[in-house]
């Protein structure tokens, strides 16, 4: 494993950017999208990332595991479309950032090594995934 102190602490999502082929940037959560990712010394990893419109029938589900899982069908759909989360494990060789994906919302990434060539730029973590930028600046706690 290349030297992972570069990447350690929490990094807020700053821009998701899309490509598309006529060169129209789109924007998968919208240009205000929410996102955080976490890396520690010992070598784990947590991303979430979400559009900041979600919106279900009920805003008053209590906060309780179970509670999720009584959400109507077409706002457990919205929840899954406006919403990205995984963990796990990560290294890092050369300019490619490996995420050794543990657990997440998309079943067939369990298991998986999921590579992004990655980039510093000043202080932002720039993450290339084909037609999408992810760009990422350090968190400061606010409060």
């Amino acid at each position: 494993m290349t030297d992972a102190t570069p990447f350690v602490g929490a990094w807020k999502l700053i821009a998701w950017e899309a490509t598309l082929p006529d060169g129209t940037l789109q924007y998968p959560y919208g240009q205000d999208a929410v996102g955080y990712l976490l890396y520690t010394a010992d070598g784990y990893m947590s991303a979430q990332l979400m559009d900041p419109d979600r919106q279900q029938s009920d805003p008053h589900v209590p906060l309780e595991p179970a509670a999720a899982q009584s959400l109507s069908e077409p706002d457990r759909a919205r929840a899954y479309s406006t919403y990205l989360a995984y963990c796990g494990t990560y290294r890092v060789e050369g300019n490619i950032l490996i995420h050794h994906v543990i657990a997440g919302l998309i079943p067939s990434w369990t298991d998986t090594d999921q590579r992004r060539p990655f980039q510093f730029d000043q202080d932002r973590l720039i993450i290339q995934l084909g037609n999408q930028k992810l760009t990422w600046e350090r968190a400061v706690k606010q409060g």
